[in-house]
C-alpha cells in the first residue's frame, strides 16, 4: 500500500478599517461640537489581512436624515475610485497585506440655526471580494461578515509520501503530490498525475480511497464542498466524487507489463460558503492494488518440480533400456532362425 497525507485550507477575503486623525493616530472626536464651516481630519483606512481583492464603497452623508452630497463635503482621493450607482469601486486589485484611505477631511455645511444640535452622520460601508475567480459582477454577490478564526494566509499546504509493500514499483507519485492544497479558494482547480505500471506477473486492479480521522462536522462538510475528478489518459472519467467520500475507487485492471498515466483533480466550487473560509484539516491518500488472477511465472523451479524432472528423466533412461532390449532380442532371433535354416545347432 502506498499512503500520502496532504494538509489543505481555505484562503479568505478579510479586511478590516480603521480611523485614525491627522497624527495618524487612532481617530477619537466622536460627539465633538462642530460649528458650521468646520472641518474635521478623519480617515478611514482599510486594510487588507487576507488574499487579493476587489473593493466598493458606500458612504452617506445626512443630518436630519437629510442627505448631502459626499464629495461636496467629503475630501478623497475619488480618483481611484469609479462611481457607479450608490458605489465607489476601487480601480485595480487591493494587493495583500495593503493599505488604502477612503477620504480624509468632512466638512460641516454652513446651515440656518434651524440646524442647531443637529447629529452629523458619515456612514461609510465597505465590501470586498476575491479578486481570483472573480467575473466582475457585483450584483450577484452576497456580502458576509469574516470569519473569525486565526489562519496562514502564506501557507502552501504539505504532503508526505510512504511507500508500503513494495507499491513503488506499481504507482509512482511526484514528491510533491498535491502540495498546493493550501489557501483553495473558491472556483480554484487544481490537479496532479499519477503513473500506474504492473510490474508483477498477476493481473491487478487498483484503487484509491481518501481517509481522515476526528475532523469536526465543518470539516467534513469542507471535504464534501471539494469536487474529486479522475481521467485516464485517453480522457476518460474513472471517478467522479469529492473528498469526503471514503470509497475504494477502482483505478482501473492491468495485467502484467501494463498501466496508465491518470490525472487527480480537485475543485472548490465558486459558489462555496464563506463560513468555510480560513479552515485547515487533512486526508490521507491511500494507493493499494489487489490480484485478480496469477500469471505464470518465469522464474527458477523449485525442489519440488526438480524431483518431478528427475522422475521423468528416469522413466526416459528406462524406456531407452527397454528399446536396446527389445532390439538386441530382435536380432538374437534373426540368427537362432537363420542357424536352422543352415542346420546349425547353437
Amino acid at each position: 500500500m502506498n499512503k500520502a497525507e496532504s494538509g489543505l485550507s481555505t484562503s479568505a477575503v478579510d479586511i478590516e478599517i480603521k480611523e485614525y486623525n491627522q497624527n495618524n493616530e487612532p481617530f477619537q472626536d466622536y460627539g465633538k461640537v462642530l460649528m458650521p464651516g468646520d472641518e474635521i481630519i478623519l480617515i478611514p483606512r482599510v486594510n487588507n489581512l487576507g488574499i487579493e481583492c476587489y473593493l466598493r464603497a458606500k458612504i452617506t452623508y445626512t443630518i436630519r436624515d437629510e442627505s448631502f452630497n459626499v464629495e461636496d463635503y467629503i475630501d478623497g482621493n475619488y480618483s481611484s475610485w469609479t462611481k457607479r450607482g450608490e458605489y465607489y469601486y476601487y480601480d485595480g486589485v487591493f494587493d495583500k497585506e495593503a493599505s488604502v484611505d477612503l477620504f480624509n477631511k468632512v466638512t460641516i455645511p454652513n446651515l440656518s440655526n434651524d440646524y442647531y444640535g443637529s447629529i452629523v452622520i458619515v456612514h461609510f460601508v465597505v465590501e470586498a471580494i476575491q479578486a481570483k475567480n472573480f467575473d466582475g459582477n457585483w450584483e450577484e454577490v452576497e456580502i458576509k461578515e469574516s470569519v473569525d478564526r486565526t489562519y496562514d494566509i502564506d501557507y502552501d499546504g504539505e504532503s508526505s509520501i510512504i511507500y508500503e509493500n513494495n507499491a513503488h514499483s506499481h504507482i509512482t507519485l511526484d514528491d510533491h503530490f498535491f502540495d498546493n492544497l493550501g489557501n483553495l479558494l473558491p472556483g480554484d482547480s487544481i490537479s496532479e498525475e499519477i503513473n500506474i505500471l504492473n510490474n508483477t506477473y498477476d493481473k491487478n486492479e487498483y484503487f484509491l480511497a481518501i481517509d481522515y480521522n476526528y475532523l469536526s462536522d465543518e470539516e467534513k462538510a469542507l471535504l464534501r464542498s471539494i469536487k474529486l475528478k479522475i481521467r485516464n489518459s485517453n480522457g476518460e472519467e474513472l471517478i467522479s466524487s469529492n473528498l469526503e467520500d471514503k470509497t475504494r475507487h477502482s483505478l482501473g485492471i492491468y495485467p502484467k507489463g501494463r498501466g496508465d498515466r491518470l490525472t487527480i483533480e480537485l475543485s472548490l466550487p465558486v459558489e462555496i460558503d464563506n463560513d468555510y473560509s480560513k479552515l485547515f484539516t487533512k486526508i490521507t491518500w491511500r494507493f493499494s492494488y489487489d490480484v485478480i488472477s496469477h500469471g505464470n511465472s518465469q522464474q527458477n523451479p523449485k525442489t519440488g518440480d526438480l524431483k518431478f524432472d528427475l522422475s521423468i528423466a528416469l522413466f526416459i533412461v528406462s524406456a531407452i533400456g527397454f528399446l536396446v532390449v527389445l532390439f538386441a532380442w530382435k536380432i538374437n532371433s534373426d540368427d537362432i532362425e537363420k542357424n536352422k535354416k543352415e542346420g546349425k545347432k547353437l
